[in-house]
């Protein structure tokens, strides 16, 4: 069971969810009352990843339509979010990120983004045609941040970024472990050579083939892909012959593919809380977005 129309506002996957009977993390009823206390722009502990991959020639298209369909979200003030990336490398393609700190606040999500849709069926026909005209596939999948696996992953602030490096890694099964034993080692190494990049690594939950890992380095710029590169050699250096040779014997034995694409942000088709934007309003909310900005008046 899968509800496609609700494509970045979370439900697809919170009835996908409640279809499978994903299991819950036990929770102490202190931790279950307690209020959110993630930083707007910190990485969350799940992220909703919707991969839509474009029918060739729709780009503008499909641009036009999610406009439209963003639009009204922001005046119909229907709470349910979303931040959208196009891709810079790879195939022409969409993902578009829900933030959520358990499942409860997805299936809150999905509960406003119903009673809104409900409100105004013309805003499902919409979403409707936008699936069925200008996409060729949809992968609706969740994933869980894993925090021993990144590396300054607090410093990150996804408010303040304008591209994301994606690496996805295919792991053979019984062999997390050696993921994890892997990353912790790079991880390690990074973090001892000054002004290295931050990362943060995602577990896919549910939706997609696991055991699958996500790790999401923000962006400024292209140039930051370059003082990466740099960190390269003197990183290698500080974890030493021992550990290089390690990783290179559980690249063979651990991982099936790894993949790395660089996406490029939409602040214009994005819709994200306020506390969100307010963290760099001239990106987010920039003037040609008009109904973005006549609300800020209000």
């Amino acid at each position: 069971m899968k509800l496609n129309r609700s494509l970045r506002a979370g439900a697809g996957a919170i009835v996908a969810a409640l279809a499978f009977g994903l299991p819950a993390r036990a929770q102490t009823p202190a931790q279950a009352n307690a209020p959110t206390a993630r930083p707007a722009g910190s990485p969350p502990q799940y992220l909703n990843v919707v991969h839509e991959r474009l029918k060739p020639g729709h780009g503008a298209a499909y641009d036009g339509m999610l406009s439209s369909i963003r639009e009204s979200y922001e005046r119909f003030n229907i709470p349910a979010y979303w931040i959208e990336l196009k891709s810079l490398t790879g195939p022409d393609e969409i993902l578009a990120f829900n933030f959520a700190e358990s499942f409860g606040e997805f299936e809150k999500m999905g509960a406003g983004m119903a009673a809104g849709i409900a409100a105004h069926p013309e805003l499902a026909g919409l979403q409707d045609r936008q699936l069925a005209e200008n996409t060729s596939s949809v992968t609706n999948f969740i994933a869980e941040r894993v925090d021993a696996l990144g590396s300054r992953a607090a410093t990150i602030n996804f408010a303040k970024m304008h591209m994301l490096q994606v690496t996805v890694f295919h792991i053979r099964p019984g062999h997390e472990g050696e993921f994890a034993e892997a990353a912790k080692g790079i991880a390690s190494a990074y973090e001892k050579v000054a002004g290295s990049p931050a990362w943060v690594m995602y577990a896919v939950h549910s939706g997609a083939p696991a055991p699958c890992y996500l790790m999401l380095t923000a962006l400024s710029s292209l140039k930051d892909e370059d003082d990466a590169a740099a960190r390269r050699a003197p990183a290698m250096d500080a974890a030493g012959p021992a550990v290089q040779q390690r990783l290179q014997e559980i690249a063979r034995s651990a991982y099936d593919s790894i993949e790395t694409n660089i996406y490029v942000v939409n602040p214009l088709l994005s819709h994200m809380p306020r506390a969100f934007t307010a963290e760099d309003p001239g990106y987010w909310m920039p003037k040609t977005a008009p109904v973005a900005a006549a609300k800020d008046k209000q």
